[in-house]
């Protein structure tokens, strides 16, 4: 059932939104249906919250509805942002690509791009997979903040085993100067958090996904150290991933590339390029088109914007 109050208002906003000369209040209440008695007192409250304004021949859209208006055209979305240079990405790797968005405590895949058939990289990292801010997770987006945040975020995690945490201490500066982040998870290890986002949305319980978390946790070496990298040997990568940043320099979300195989490092210098490239590509687009608001990025007591001029 229609609500005429709710109604009436839509209406009057919706005559306001259109360009061209102050609308007298006949013709107002033509476009609208509702009386002069009722126009006057909706009109009235909109002037003094200025989604109205009055000027001499009749009404306009006033500065808050304008400022609206503004940013909803100025928007672009992170998903639609990412489209084309994340095919750029995989079509410069042969590897999936994914892009992920962050907001309220979890990072969640918006958009993804499979490889084809020229390799077996395939997205298997679906839209609407999320990853939780916490450690050891969203390393990349995390490594930009402030120190005093990031041990705030490494306290959140209280199952962290001591192995863990020292192996954070060890990466994040490096994450931090570099940029980049690689996951070395196997696809094997990564069906765990599959299972355990399953068994969490069907009402089991986070303590079931914090378990399931430390398991992987002990079970693998947490990112890569540079001197890890320059070596000879071959790494185990699940993921690639480096931020993407709004005009303040807010980490909001992270590009990544898939590979789920074992890659040389020569290989891996070459997805990190590709990789940080893209993100500095889809960067510039939001930079292109900024939010007047603040973005859903990193959890309230994890956004920082003045501090977060370090890369990833």
């Amino acid at each position: 059932m229609r609500h005429e109050p709710t109604h009436r208002v839509l209406s009057v906003i919706e005559a306001l939104s259109i360009e061209g000369p102050p609308l007298p209040l006949a013709e107002i209440a033509r476009a609208t249906g509702a009386s002069r008695s009722t126009l006057h007192a909706v009109l009235a409250e909109m002037q003094a919250e200025q989604w109205a304004e009055k000027l001499e021949g009749g009404w306009r859209a006033g500065p808050r509805m304008r400022s609206v208006a503004a940013s909803l055209s100025a928007e672009v979305d992170l998903a639609r942002a990412a489209r084309q240079p994340l095919e750029r990405l995989v079509d410069a790797t042969g590897i999936a690509a994914v892009v992920f968005e962050t907001r309220d405590g979890m990072s969640e895949v918006v958009d993804a791009v499979g490889a084809g058939m020229r390799t077996a990289s395939r997205p298997d990292i679906a839209v609407g997979h999320v990853v939780p801010v916490r450690a050891p997770f969203a390393r990349e987006l995390v490594a930009r903040l402030p120190l005093v945040d990031q041990r705030r975020w490494l306290s959140d995690s209280g199952g962290l085993t001591g192995a863990a945490r020292e192996r954070l201490e060890l990466v994040m500066p490096q994450i931090a100067r570099r940029g980049w982040s690689i996951e070395r998870l196997t696809p094997a290890r990564r069906e765990l958090l599959r299972m355990a986002d399953s068994l969490e949305s069907s009402g089991v319980g986070a303590l079931v996904r914090d378990r399931v978390s430390e398991l992987f946790v002990e079970l693998s070496e947490i990112d890569v150290t540079d001197a890890e990298l320059s070596s000879a040997a071959d790494l185990a990568v699940t993921s690639v991933a480096a931020p993407v940043l709004r005009a303040d320099g807010r980490a909001v979300g992270s590009v990544a590339v898939t590979p789920g195989r074992r890659m040389t490092g020569r290989a891996v210098a070459r997805a990190v390029d590709a990789v940080t490239g893209c993100a500095g590509e889809v960067s510039s687009r939001l930079a292109a088109h900024p939010r007047p608001a603040r973005a859903p990025g990193l959890p309230a007591h994890l956004v920082h914007p003045a501090h977060a001029a370090r890369s990833h």
